[in-house]
This record gives structure tokens, C-alpha cells and sequence, in this order.
């Protein structure tokens, strides 16, 4: 990767229009028909670059980016599920109030197709590459039409993610190098044991929830720094 994401003319060309290699992506992602969006955004770990493809899944695409444009994520989000070498799971504010935009059936999205091929057959190609990259970003669901405001984004090469869930279709990806010195440096030690959705979506990141778990890192700000558009 780049050395730095902090515009797109830092990106290597495989960065900027990813296509399969023997060490990344299983398959071509979608070509870049619609704007390439970059976000930045500041963590308790470090700096986060991400490639929004609006081309890969535009549905989940739009709504990231309003979520940061309408400046959801200076509410201080935590990585409230961060499994090592899998998956971190974030996404619910920390001032609740921001949720309710989100909250029921009625503003949970419809599901963009997924481009990754499924089933079990797919878990790892002929090269040894696996389905969801690490650095992938993608919705957390609970099934067909799920997706709300949580998401997820891969620690390690996985290669079940996205195999019969097309709630989980990767909408982007980090880019940089920083940005994955930073998903390696997000604390994993709860595991499953971190802080409650229910609690989570009750208190946002209160002091509560800083006392209880005290090492657990936070999303502090996300704005868009450039894009094709």
C-alpha cells in the first residue's frame, strides 16, 4: 500500500482501482463507474484512510458518507466488538440522539448486491486468497434489508464474511499504510465481552462506559478530504 492516504494522489493505482491479485481481492471489485469518495477519519489508535467505492455497494456507500458529512462520528463511536485478527464492529454514536435518525425497520436499508462470490465453496480461491480482505468495511446486519447504522471492519483476511450475508458487501476499503498500522494497533483484549448495544445505544459513550472499559478505542472524527467527483 501507499505510504499515505491522505488524498488520492497518494494512492498506488491497485489502491485507487482495486482489481484481483494473487495477495488481495478473491475477485475484481466493481469498476469505478461512480465517484471514489476518501475519508479520513481520526481514532483513539491512529488515523484511518478510506477508499469509498460508491460503485461497490451504492446504497451502503450513500449512507457512510452522510453519516460523515452530518458529523455522526464526532460524537466519539466506539469499537465496541474487536475480535483479534477478525472483525471490529462499530457504529452506534456516542451521544444517543444521533441513533434515532436510524432506528427501525422503516430507515434500515434495502441490500446492495454483493459482489463477493458466496457459499462455501468460495471461502478461499485457487491462489489462497481469501473472500473479505482485512480492511474491507462493511455493514453489520441481522439479515435481509439490516443494515442500519453499525458496521465492520475486517482485522485479518476472513474467509467466511460476505459468504451468505449480502448485508455484509464491502462498500470500501483502508488504504494506506498508517491505516493499517492503525487496525492493528485497535485494542481487541474484551473481544465479545466489550460494551452492550443495549447499553451502548442507552448511554453512547458516557463515563461511564470509559470507567467499565477503559482501553476500549473510539472513532473521534471522519470528513471527506477528497474524491473523482
Amino acid at each position: 500500500p501507499s505510504e499515505t492516504g491522505h488524498s488520492l494522489r497518494d494512492l498506488t493505482p491497485q489502491e485507487l482501482h482495486p482489481h484481483a491479485t494473487p495477495t488481495r481481492h478473491m475477485v475484481d471489485p466493481p469498476p469505478d463507474t461512480t465517484p471514489i469518495y476518501l475519508v479520513t477519519c481520526q481514532t483513539t489508535a491512529g488515523p484511518l484512510h478510506i477508499a469509498v467505492h460508491t460503485s461497490w455497494a451504492p446504497i451502503g456507500a450513500r449512507r457512510f458518507l452522510h453519516m460523515v458529512r452530518t458529523r455522526y462520528f464526532s460524537t466519539k463511536v466506539a469499537f465496541m466488538r474487536c475480535v483479534r485478527s477478525f472483525i471490529c464492529q462499530f457504529g452506534l454514536a456516542g451521544d444517543p440522539s444521533y441513533n434515532d435518525e436510524y432506528k427501525g425497520k422503516k430507515n434500515s436499508l434495502p441490500d446492495d448486491p454483493n459482489w463477493l462470490p458466496e457459499g462455501p465453496s468460495h471461502r478461499t480461491n485457487e491462489l489462497g486468497v481469501k473472500r473479505f480482505a482485512k480492511g474491507y468495511f462493511a455493514y453489520a446486519g441481522s439479515g435481509t434489508n439490516s443494515r442500519s447504522n453499525q458496521f465492520i471492519v475486517a482485522l485479518g483476511d476472513n474467509e467466511r464474511l460476505a459468504g451468505g450475508s449480502p448485508w455484509e458487501v464491502p462498500w470500501g476499503e483502508a488504504v494506506g499504510k498508517e491505516s493499517f498500522e492503525t487496525l492493528d494497533e485497535i485494542y481487541t483484549g474484551y473481544g465479545e465481552k466489550g460494551p452492550s448495544q443495549a447499553r451502548l445505544s442507552k448511554e453512547g459513550s458516557s463515563e461511564g462506559i470509559g470507567r467499565d472499559f477503559p482501553e476500549l478505542d473510539y472513532i473521534l472524527s471522519c470528513d471527506v478530504v477528497d474524491s473523482t467527483d
